[in-house]
């Protein structure tokens, strides 16, 4: 099996998982440093002038910033400036676009909030233009695929059906796994995401957890959490369905694995306050693992059925993000353990190619992507009836003693970076042949046009 990727990425203790998760990460961002110049800069200059000029509305009493776009490269503001792509315009951002037409082997990435459940009319205009202008495929993060919400499929492939139509491609990167994902009422995470818990979640700790004592307050954020307004979210408020990860208190000890429902049964709780009351104890530092509420039949199948699909892929972005919070990285030795020994959704031959060359196909990936005279030797050798991931474990090895979460490979037998072998047995070697891909050297340019 070519796993293409392998070879840009420096070697990290732990395994093939986390490099794999690199590929899908933005491996062709590349900021041309003076490429800003004559009508390109000046149109970029033009549009910031008018974004400058437009008053930002007010929300809540607050000025809102504007929908979150994470285009590939960042445009500029007058003298060069780098302007963060959140509080970028549409008009910055097609004058982006059309300066990334210039540049050889480069792509364009876009994150808007539709991505988490379903895209808006503008945001589809706005998809679908950025690619035309560039002339190059787009990818976006992430398609959810349930089976409890039919319509989100169709919807979000709408911009890949326009984009074609305009001269354009919008790919959907999906994930063939479930992602585990921890959750905290001390911490930032999706819980805040829920209309009206951002304000009572970015209380001070004491402050919190009187609220979330209250009962009218916790009845109001379940009616919030279970609305459509909530979107995608919703499937975070079955919290019964949570299962309690590490503890911090004598009073919650013997309770990490076990699952909230089971508990408040116990303690004669509704689901929501009993598990108020365990984080409570814990000065709401406890780790909860909500249990997805997709891993049925119907939705596995729509899943396959979705892969099919000439505009999607498997994979992530938004590589970076949420360490402590998620751990997808172990999607590639999971989903081929699942072709080969669990649901066997694919043939394990389409598996490889998906994980593969298609992704190398979309980014332009020069002689990487399959084995063929003249390509990189880049190689894993797995083990068929081994092949899978650990489980996602903390580790605290980032700057500051950070925590992360990290998944270790399982069933490697070798990889071959460059035809240096970098990992024997699920061990890493120490061996470091790879090196950083640059667009335009290490990549051809994906024209749509």
């Amino acid at each position: 099996m070519d796993l293409v990727h392998l070879r840009g990425v420096p070697r990290r203790p732990g395994g093939a998982d986390r490099r794999q998760r690199r590929l899908h990460g933005r491996p062709l961002r590349a900021a041309p440093a003076r490429h800003g110049r004559g009508r390109h800069r000046r149109a970029a200059h033009r549009a910031a002038d008018a974004a400058d000029a437009r008053p930002l509305p007010r929300r809540h009493g607050r000025r809102r910033l504007g929908p979150v776009h994470h285009p590939v490269l960042h445009p500029l503001r007058r003298r060069g400036r780098p302007v963060a792509s959140r509080h970028a315009g549409p008009a910055e951002l097609l004058a982006l676009s059309r300066a990334v037409a210039e540049h050889e082997g480069t792509q364009l990435e876009a994150i808007v909030a539709g991505c988490l459940d379903q895209f808006s009319d503008e945001e589809i205009d706005l998809l679908v233009e950025m690619s035309a202008a560039a002339g190059r495929p787009l990818n976006w993060n992430v398609l959810t695929i349930d089976a409890s919400v039919p319509e989100r499929v169709p919807r979000q492939l709408v911009p890949s059906e326009r984009a074609r139509r305009a001269g354009g491609r919008i790919v959907a990167l999906t994930m063939p796994i479930l992602t585990p994902m921890n959750m905290s009422l001390g911490t930032f995470c999706a819980l805040n995401l829920i209309p009206g818990w951002g304000g009572i979640l970015a209380l001070p700790v004491p402050e919190r957890i009187a609220e979330l004592r209250d009962p009218d307050v916790r009845a109001e954020m379940l009616r919030r959490a279970d609305s459509k307004e909530a979107g995608v979210f919703r499937r975070l408020a079955d919290f019964g369905r949570y299962v309690i990860g590490d503890t911090y208190s004598k009073e919650n000890e013997g309770l990490s694995g076990r699952v909230v429902n089971d508990i408040a049964a116990e303690r004669g709780q509704d689901a929501f306050h009993c598990l108020v009351e365990i984080c409570a104890n814990d000065d709401l530092r406890t780790i909860l693992w909500p249990m997805p509420t997709d891993n049925d039949p119907a939705s596995w199948a729509l899943r396959a059925q979705t892969w099919q699909h000439e505009d999607v892929m498997l994979g992530g972005s938004d590589a970076g993000a949420h360490l402590d919070r998620m751990c997808g990285a172990p999607y590639t030795t999971r989903f081929l353990g699942d072709c080969l020994r669990g649901r066997r959704l694919v043939p394990l031959e389409q598996a490889v190619r998906m994980l593969t060359d298609d992704p190398a196909r979309l980014f332009g990936l020069r002689e990487r992507g399959r084995i063929a005279e003249g390509f990189h030797a880049d190689l894993v050798l797995f083990d068929p009836q081994r092949i899978e991931a650990g489980p996602a474990t903390l580790v605290h090895d980032l700057p500051g003693n950070s925590p992360r979460l990290d998944a270790r490979a399982v069933g490697i037998v070798s990889v071959r970076v460059n035809g240096v072998e970098t990992i024997r047995d699920d061990q890493v070697t120490g061996a470091v042949p790879g090196t950083v891909l640059r667009s335009g050297r290490d990549t051809r340019t994906v024209s749509t046009r």
